[in-house]
């Protein structure tokens, strides 16, 4: 079945509301699938790579690329009647993954790329313009951010472990608050785990790009690296 993409309620007066589908709960989507209007929300999905991207206002959004390896290849701006953001990742493979960034593209300001013995810090605060065609008649405009193929655009990129200490500093603090021990966390079943998941997310500000189910899993391999004692 197809992955919903907006949630949409009319009322008796002809008004509309709608949300993006992936806003809405774990406990409604579940009920939603009963009624066969959407597959049954998956669990915690352990990714080998989680990409979280960081804009000027604070917004947050994580994203799982279950792959061995992953580097940012490039980023950049497409100017047209709208604004896109084109994100590639070299993860080892023929073909990079390919992501769309639709929320304000040019305020996307970092990148940072985790995993297990990984943590790379890619600033995007800076940009090159490039043209293709006139604009006015079509063409478009490029504001290169960040690629990796070519020395002319910005390739600025740390190993940055503070950057993991931050996040798991914020998930630690909340666990205190809430009274949680990280060994007491995973011992719970999966129904238990991603509530409290979803409520710590919340608090430390981290949404899901893509699934609601990689910021469960994303909270979870903090909660491991917390046990690990990174």
């Amino acid at each position: 079945m197809s992955t919903p993409s907006k949630l949409i309620v009319e009322y008796d007066d002809g008004s509309v509301k709608e949300m993006a589908f992936g806003k809405v709960s774990r406990e409604i989507r579940t009920e939603l699938s009963k009624l066969g209007l959407c597959s049954t929300p998956g669990g915690i999905k352990a990714s080998r790579n989680y990409l979280l991207l960081k804009w000027q206002d604070g917004w947050q959004e994580v994203v799982g690329v279950d792959k061995d390896e992953v580097d940012l290849l490039r980023y950049y701006i497409i100017e047209r009647v709208e604004d896109r953001g084109r994100l590639s990742l070299e993860v080892g493979a023929e073909y990079p993954e390919l992501f769309i960034i639709k929320r304000t593209p040019k305020e996307l300001n970092s990148l940072l790329i985790l995993s297990e013995n990984i943590s790379k810090l890619y600033e995007l605060e800076g940009q090159v313009e490039r043209r293709e065609g006139i604009f006015e008649a079509g063409g478009k405009k490029e504001y290169v951010k960040y690629d990796k193929t070519d020395s002319r655009y910005p390739q600025r990129f740390n190993e940055e472990p503070e950057e993991m200490e931050k996040i798991l500093n914020s998930v630690h603090k909340e666990l205190v608050i809430m009274e949680l021990n990280p060994k007491a966390l995973l011992a719970l079943d999966e129904t238990e785990r991603i509530e409290i998941y979803q409520q710590v997310a919340t608090r430390i500000n981290i949404r899901g790009m893509e699934r609601q189910e990689d910021v469960y899993s994303f909270i979870e391999f903090m909660v491991e690296r917390l046990i690990a004692g990174f």
